[in-house]
């Protein structure tokens, strides 16, 4: 399994669409990525232009297919666009197993 923690800092006035976008980007990798075992976005309640992304691949084809869906690489470039700066990117080792996502709507 790979893990991956993103952090990404929004344009201001970018935030809305970039929601929109990565919700949209939520919603297909769950419908069509059983080896995408996690993919959620989460929006700081500190700073509303932040978001962190937790994905949990069931191996490195899984995150490779991941990266090359149709979806996803339609968004990308515009949700590229959106970032103030470079994201922060940490690839971790589960420590456990994970469920497949879907439990939160």
């Amino acid at each position: 399994m790979i893990a991956i923690l993103m952090t990404v800092l929004v344009k201001p006035g970018k935030a809305e669409r970039f929601a929109e976008l990565v919700t949209q980007l939520r919603q297909d990798v769950h419908a069509n990525e059983p080896d995408t075992l996690v993919f959620e976005v989460l929006r700081d309640r500190d700073d509303g232009n932040r978001f962190h992304f937790a994905e949990v691949f069931a191996d490195e084809d899984a995150k490779e297919r991941h990266a090359n869906m149709d979806y996803h690489l339609a968004m990308s470039d515009e949700g590229w666009a959106c970032l103030a700066e470079d994201p922060v990117i940490r690839e971790c080792d589960p420590l456990g197993s994970f469920a497949r996502m879907g439990a939160m709507q």
